[in-house]
């Protein structure tokens, strides 16, 4: 963990949620519900640009401790934020991808307000209230490809990370191939995940992390993890101020990129103690790498039928 804080909570109990999209799928719904029952918060907000009051799972989120319900305004979040309004609105509306567009209005509802970020494929397992001294804070996955690499024209990173793509695939291949993963992932280097983001408002951190996101050039500003998990490294790596703490990969990914497909792998008995570590306070299940088409089908009754042979289904069990 980077940074070390003392001074009492000064990020505010709030946990906030993204969702683009006229209906809200049950496991997603299950993220909100997981914060407002383990996160410690006061309030969960869920941030959405269309009317999801028709949706099967609305009943019980507004039946949910301290829910709130708002349409994203671009124009009046971006205003007033100390940052260049114009330019973001602008950035905002060139984008149409909803993840794109979400890791602009996330850093901006951090700006304005202050709370916590989390998306809606995580569950949360412990209260997050202990994180909430730090005036910012964010965590770190363990990754083949840091944003460096990608980046950089050297070869010898780019082959040793090719590399460890290749021992990575080979472990994720074996039925226990997490636990086999969790013996090498010391090899691999670890970059910013903004799955899970927190700030108090106005923190020169989140702040520069909305510059970082209008510094990236025109042609690359559609370009995926551009203005996502990179602008983030890019942010945390240039912050030369106080008050950041960057948590381990076991805090918010137990199982990072591509290993995580072991969430959904179906197997003959599961252990969840086997998948999280002791200080793992929220799962982030990464929705998008490789298993969209499976995230569909996850409802109460799929979790029931697969309770005892996938550990996601484990997991969600609770909040059936």
């Amino acid at each position: 963990m980077r940074g070390s804080v003392s001074q009492p909570p000064v990020i505010p109990p709030i946990a906030h949620f993204i969702w683009f999209g006229k209906r809200l799928p049950w496991v997603h719904a299950v993220a909100l519900r997981s914060a407002a029952r383990q996160g410690g918060f006061s309030r969960v907000i869920l941030h959405h640009d269309s009317d999801l009051s028709t949706t099967d799972v609305w009943p019980e989120l507004c039946a949910l401790p301290g829910f709130e319900s708002r349409r994203i305004d671009s124009d009046a979040l971006f205003a007033g934020l100390g940052v260049d309004g114009v330019r973001l609105q602008a950035l905002y509306a060139q984008l149409s991808q909803p993840a794109a567009r979400a890791n602009v209005v996330r850093a901006a509802i951090l700006a304005a307000e202050g709370g916590v970020y989390l998306d809606t494929d995580t569950v949360t397992l412990a209260s997050l209230l202990p994180l909430l001294s730090a005036g910012a804070f964010c965590g770190v996955e363990r990754v083949a490809f840091p944003r460096a690499v990608v980046q950089g024209r050297a070869l010898v990173p780019k082959l040793r990370a090719y590399g460890l793509t290749t021992l990575r695939e080979v472990t994720r291949w074996f039925p226990d191939g997490y636990r086999r993963f969790a013996k090498i992932e010391h090899l691999y280097p670890v970059a910013p995940n903004n799955a899970v983001l927190g700030a108090e408002p106005r923190h020169p951190f989140i702040l520069g992390l909305l510059e970082a996101m209008l510094s990236v050039p025109p042609a690359r500003q559609t370009v995926r993890y551009a203005l996502g998990t990179h602008a983030l490294e890019r942010a945390v790596t240039n912050y030369r101020g106080e008050g950041l703490v960057v948590h381990p990969p076991e805090v918010f990914y137990p199982m990072g990129p591509e290993i995580s497909r072991h969430w959904f792998r179906l197997r003959p008995s599961v252990d969840l103690t086997t998948a999280i570590r002791a200080n793992t306070r929220v799962v982030h299940w990464y929705a998008s790498v490789r298993t969209k088409q499976l995230v569909p089908c996850i409802n109460p009754e799929y979790v029931e039928r697969h309770q005892r042979d996938q550990l996601l289904s484990a997991l969600l069990l609770p909040y059936v």
